[in-house]
């Protein structure tokens, strides 16, 4: 992969005659401007790293005469890091190691072993996928699960941000061979605007796409030809969906040469064939965001070369926003806020934190890993969400944030706490893997077609080849990462609004939750039967005591307080320990707020 992008860049910059000019401070706040720190390597200890990032943090303490909070308890570091990196809560037997383990160094080696774990891995591609494909919408060949494994094994593989953001934007080829093209087939047909507004966004944090139809409000630079120009990158990208062969694959290339007019004019031609042509007579100028022309008419470089600049070192804005981005997982906001909004009106709250870390970002090659375990080790991120001083502002991370559990992480914990993998193979097995249901789906409409009476409707292909590296994909979705991506999704179809725009947080009462799960994962949530909790804590435990502490470590995370102990006791005393009893403490549980916060 990196040998054919070496070739590309290459003769994208030998046809551009070395267009890349220097982004340097642009939409850097002008206190970072004046004051650039040049100092880090790639040689500094990622432990300084982290010293810097509480030093930078605890100088505006100083300057507001704020008192930050207590360090946080072993219980409430452990599930916030673990819903942070894996996005799933500790099991009772984690949580008990972690507590009796005598070493000083023992965050550090956790945060380290999580940020190995494979994982973290699969949370850091949900975060991206519903990021930069969404949940909702149209979901072509399942393109968003697809993606989601793709750039999981990306990070597996070890890849940096900066390798992952290049085949990003240079993606082409069938979804069934590249997952990286699900951000051109979101809608299609795919609108040359659309795509570079929403790919700008998201992998640079610059939301240009406000000067499309006329001049950014309050960006003098960004005019509607600034627009213009950066969306002409996009504009040789050609989407094809070819319905009548199953399984569809949408297919995304770049078209070598403009579409040429046709003799008789435009108007015999169909209005999608217009409005393409039209398009692509008004993005035909790339343009950088820095003003640089590209010098080439082989559209064919223009995606690689715009690739190639937004991760070049001298282009900083891509690796401040992708430090604000990881910063804002650890402590649900960014750095600047909203986070993907840099314009130069725009100040963030620490903005030598924010310089500094983009410039290690890119001196170590975007090794993000390195970022978010220097951020995670800080003593910063490791404060209790109580004990803030009374005037700090949430910009001020004096205290860690109570943040609501994603769909994913929500329903992660159900998974996890109603029986984790053995829960999640169950439901796979009786509820058909994504791989055979696509075989299935295929083979009743390849039936349905063959069997019909209208000639449009035998008129269809079949495509063996695209099916099988379709089902390869999805044999490497394991049954939990599965389970619980199969629900968050469930969930956005139910909380997204009249336009489809998805929510954010999740917003679900505990009712609708479990609505979107089927019987038997609710049924060993809140009931008392076979397999469920329930009937699990009075088989592997003697007295109500440790049955209340296990019931607490595995949905919580902590033990009971000490009145907890004894109210919750004093009912099961009061309802004679009967299973009734239980199943309310359980439900109590699940219900309560704190299960759904990283507390």
């Amino acid at each position: 992969m990196r040998n054919t992008r070496q070739v590309l860049l290459g003769a994208a910059l030998l046809a551009a005659g070395s267009i890349f000019g220097v982004l340097g401070a642009l939409h850097a706040p002008a206190s970072a401007q004046a004051n650039p720190d040049k100092s880090t390597t790639a040689a500094l200890p990622e432990r300084e790293v982290t010293a810097n990032i509480d030093r930078e943090i605890a100088k505006v303490w100083e300057r507001d005469k704020l008192t930050p909070a207590s360090a946080s308890t072993d219980e409430e570091f452990m599930r916030r890091v673990y819903f942070d990196t894996i996005g799933l809560p500790p099991t009772p037997a984690e949580v008990r190691a972690f507590l009796a383990d005598a070493d000083k160094e023992k965050r550090r080696n956790l945060v380290a072993t999580l940020v190995a774990d494979k994982r973290f891995s699969q949370h850091m591609a949900d975060q991206w996928t519903n990021i930069i494909v969404g949940r909702a919408g149209r979901d072509y060949g399942g393109a968003n699960h697809l993606f989601a494994i793709w750039f999981a094994e990306r990070i597996s593989a070890g890849d940096n941000f900066n390798d992952i953001i290049y085949d990003l934007i240079t993606a082409s080829g069938q979804l069934s061979e590249n997952p990286a093209i699900a951000p051109y087939i979101r809608s299609i047909p795919a609108k040359v605007p659309d795509l570079a507004g929403n790919l700008t966004r998201n992998l640079t944090g610059v939301q240009i796409q406000c000067a499309q139809c006329h001049d950014h409000p309050y960006e003098e630079a960004w005019t509607e030809g600034v627009f213009t120009g950066v969306a002409s990158f996009f504009a040789p990208v050609s989407v094809n969906l070819n319905i009548r062969t199953l399984p569809v694959d949408p297919a995304v290339g770049d078209q070598a040469r403009p579409v040429r007019l046709p003799p008789r004019g435009m108007e015999e031609l169909p209005a999608d064939a217009r409005n393409r042509i039209e398009e692509q007579q008004k993005y035909n100028k790339p343009v950088t965001l820095d003003g640089k022309p590209l010098k080439t008419d082989d559209r064919s470089l223009w995606r690689p070369a715009m690739a190639k600049w937004m991760i070049a070192k001298d282009n900083k804005q891509t690796a401040r926003y992708i430090v604000n981005r990881f910063w804002s997982f650890a402590f649900g906001s960014g750095l600047l806020n909203p986070v993907d909004d840099f314009n130069s009106f725009n100040e963030a709250s620490h903005p030598e934190l924010l310089e500094w870390l983009a410039q290690d970002l890119i001196d170590n090659d975007y090794d993000f890993r390195r970022l978010y375990r220097a951020i995670l080790n800080s003593r910063t991120y490791q404060l209790s969400s109580k004990g803030a001083h009374p005037k700090a502002e949430a910009w001020h991370f004096a205290s860690a944030a109570v943040r609501q559990l994603n769909a994913e992480q929500f329903f992660g914990a159900f998974v996890r706490i109603s029986g984790g993998d053995d829960m999640a193979r169950s439901y796979r097995a009786r509820n058909i893997s994504p791989g055979e249901q696509l075989k299935r789906a295929t083979e009743r409409r390849m039936k349905q077609a063959k069997e019909s009476d209208d000639p449009n409707q035998r008129d269809f292909g079949y495509s063996q080849e695209s099916l099988d590296r379709f089902v390869a994909w999805y044999d490497k979705l394991d049954d939990g990462w599965y389970l619980r991506r199969t629900m968050a999704q469930g969930f956005a179809r139910l909380s997204s609004d009249d336009e489809m725009t998805e929510a954010e947080g999740f917003s679900l009462t505990i009712d609708q939750a479990l609505a979107v799960m089927n019987s038997e994962l609710t049924q060993s949530l809140t009931g008392s039967g076979r397999g469920s909790i329930i009937q699990g804590l009075q088989r592997d435990f003697k007295d109500d005591p440790t049955r209340l502490d296990e019931l607490y470590l595995k949905v919580l995370g902590r033990f009971p307080t000490a009145a907890e102990r004894v109210t919750m006791l004093g009912y099961l005393k009061d309802q004679k320990g009967g299973t009734a009893a239980w199943e309310d403490i359980v439900f109590a549980l699940l219900a309560g707020t704190e299960f759904a916060t990283n507390h």
